[in-house]
């Protein structure tokens, strides 16, 4: 079977899980929409092609109330990209991709989420934006922060705070007239898997600590925190009236490899402040070669050795193969790979893809695969994407 090869002069290669073929660009659509209490044009950009659903966007761009503020409540890299990510798939389940499109949430200023982030006894920052409730989701310490320290470092241990971020996602749908309109929120919570704490003594020495949250008490806060925050929205005036997702979120640790996963979901209708009930999700992650993904998917473990097996064989400069595949339901949903080797030549680079290509439908998974092939200096060398099981792979090689 032959593969298609492409070897661009390019400087950078964007990638959104899949790859945009010709004519794939759907057609811009001109609309207004309404901002604040006047009306403007607008743009609803085209879709492209990929192996996963994206949304379109509406553009002029306009920048989230918390924009840029997640890094400051997100530890891990890889949190903040599968807690964005992850919080458009489950969107999907009730705002369809082919009906809705995605726009920053404007609701949620970067002082409110601050201000929700906070112990329920902590003082707050006044925010003249928004009538929504401004006390914080996460439990009172119960004494005073100029305490002794001791005591200060028994109360956090006591009463670790939870919730770590809120993240919010607005969905415009179209109201006729080419205009679009409000159609619904979806609103992320994550969630700490270890809770880092520190107090001061009176002589200015700082003591650490840290405690580690049990699932079960992590998914009990979340889910009465996911009620409140329903509470809160509906007291917004534009946000009375449109259907409202809540997905809770359980960070992986601070040094994790692989990101963490959302537990569950639950929704309230249009006008309603009761959310319905909760529905588990079944996400996750697991690192090949690891123990942990060989004792919990042992089968895909062994296809994954047998690849990399295949390649350590086949090239005498070999480094490793690192896979991260992501699990729904129990069943994997994709499988992106890394492969740092140490090349001495194009034509190595060359021939070692082609070699690559032609192993990936015969020895990994049949799903979606991204191959990342670098040279030992982390800089790109071959780009090899699979978007369905039964596609052939488009490769690129950078020059």
């Amino acid at each position: 079977m032959i593969k298609r090869i492409s070897l661009i002069l390019i400087s950078s290669l964007l990638i959104l899980s899949g790859c945009m073929g010709k004519d794939k660009l759907q057609k811009e659509e001109e609309v207004v929409k309404k901002k604040g209490k006047t009306e403007e044009k607008a743009i609803i950009t085209g879709e492209i092609n990929t192996g996963e659903k994206y949304y379109r966007s509406i553009v002029p761009f306009e920048p989230g109330g918390a924009r840029g503020l997640i890094k400051y409540g997100v530890d891990n890299r890889l949190d903040i990209n599968e807690f964005e990510l992850g919080l458009m798939r489950i969107a999907q389940d009730n705002f369809s991709t082919d009906k809705y499109y995605y726009q920053e949430g404007q609701y949620l200023s970067s002082t409110t989420v601050n201000n929700w982030l906070k112990r329920a006894d902590e003082k707050t920052a006044k925010n003249n934006k928004t009538d929504m409730t401004q006390k914080g989701l996460n439990p009172a310490l119960g004494v005073k922060q100029d305490a002794p320290y001791k005591q200060v470092m028994a109360a956090e241990d006591k009463h670790p705070k939870y919730l770590s971020y809120v993240l919010e996602q607005n969905y415009l749908v179209q109201s006729g007239n080419d205009k679009v309109k409000l159609g619904g929120v979806v609103v992320g919570l994550s969630f700490n898997s270890t809770y880092y704490y520190k107090a001061m003594d009176k002589a200015g020495l700082i003591y650490n600590g840290s405690k580690k949250l049990n699932a079960s008490d992590v998914s009990r806060e979340a889910r009465k925190m996911g009620q409140q925050v329903i509470h809160r929205l509906r007291q917004n005036q534009a946000l009375k009236n449109v259907p409202i997702t809540i997905a809770l979120y359980q960070e992986a640790e601070k040094e994790s490899v692989t990101p963490g996963h959302f537990f569950a979901t639950a929704s309230a209708g249009a006008g309603s402040s009761q959310l319905g009930s909760w529905d588990k999700i079944d996400d996750r992650y697991y690192l090949f070669p690891s123990k942990d993904g060989t004792a919990a998917k042992r089968d895909d473990a062994e296809k994954f050795n047998n690849f990399k097996s295949k390649i350590q064989d086949y090239f005498p400069n070999y480094v490793g193969v690192i896979g991260k595949a992501h699990y729904r339901d129990g069943n994997m949903n994709r499988l992106d790979i890394d492969i740092p080797m140490q090349f001495q030549g194009k034509a190595e680079v060359i021939s070692f893809t082609q070699y690559v290509t032609s192993s990936v439908m015969k020895e990994l998974p049949t799903v979606p695969v991204t191959i990342n092939i670098q040279s030992a200096v982390n800089k790109p060398e071959a780009l090899i994407v699979r978007d369905d099981a039964n596609s052939e792979p488009f490769v690129h090689i950078y020059r």
